[in-house]
């Protein structure tokens, strides 16, 4: 097994030691606990987004996508990258990407049309279920910055 072209491209990790009294002059506000405090997810929030993928799952079983956008939508909610459903489906990322966020118009102002995220918009603004699910989830997000 050659194992000399995989050193060039994988990255060295070096540890250093450093004195304890030098972190401590760094304001806890700035210090990486604080960022993971902040950013911790909110079971509440989880809980709710995993209902809106379950919404998303039955409008997908709909008419409202071709059968090409809903696999590449299932894929992606699955958590499939958008190179890994190219590879998947012998075809581009940027057919992918074109797939999922429509295409530019270059000569009309740059005007976006077509895409699964652009039909999903217009159909959830109609869902109600969906609706109410991200009230709650901004409800809980704004009671969280207070």
């Amino acid at each position: 097994m050659n194992h000399k072209k995989s050193k060039l491209y994988q990255y060295k990790i070096v540890e250093i030691s450093f004195e304890q009294n030098k972190l401590d002059n760094f304001p806890i506000e700035r210090g990486i606990s604080h960022i993971l405090i902040e950013n911790e997810p909110d079971e509440q929030i989880n809980n709710l987004r995993m209902e809106l993928i379950d919404e998303l799952y039955d409008l997908i079983s709909e008419d409202y996508l071709t059968p090409h956008q809903k696999k590449i939508l299932t894929m992606r909610l699955m958590g499939k990258t958008q190179n890994e459903i190219a590879e998947h489906l012998k075809i581009t990322q940027s057919a992918i990407h074109k797939s999922l966020f429509g295409n530019i118009d270059y000569k009309n102002d740059k005007k976006r049309y077509g895409g699964i995220v652009k039909k999903l918009k217009k159909i959830c603004q109609n869902n109600k279920s969906i609706q109410k699910i991200l009230d709650n989830i901004d409800t809980i997000k704004n009671g969280k910055e207070e």
